[in-house]
């Protein structure tokens, strides 16, 4: 079964996702990106999550561990990013989310 998707941010055109990326980037300037609400500037220095205003993406792939209509044929896709901010107890991910 073939699916048909396009993210809803291609339909936004360039001008309209150039306006949401700048406000976004405000962000950055008073962190409140997370429930920690540091309000460092993360252009400068690193607050609690120890994030930069860069993504680390520490590791990528296919992933076949969903249903099938999420699956498909490829894998539904996982992406692993550092700088968790959560910092959860039992975290499976922290070697990829903290030590990054």
């Amino acid at each position: 079964m073939k699916f048909s998707f396009q993210p809803n941010y291609t339909h936004l055109g360039s001008s309209k996702l150039d306006e949401k990326v700048k406000e976004a980037k405000k962000k950055f300037t008073k962190c409140n990106l997370c429930p920690h609400e540091c309000g460092v500037n993360r252009k400068e220095v690193l607050g609690f999550c120890r994030a930069t205003d860069k993504v680390i993406v520490s590791s990528y792939g296919p992933h076949f561990g969903e249903e099938a209509p999420l699956v498909g044929e490829n894998g539904s896709g996982t992406i692993f990013f550092g700088y968790c901010n959560m910092r959860c107890v039992f975290c499976q991910n922290c070697e990829l989310s903290r030590d990054t």
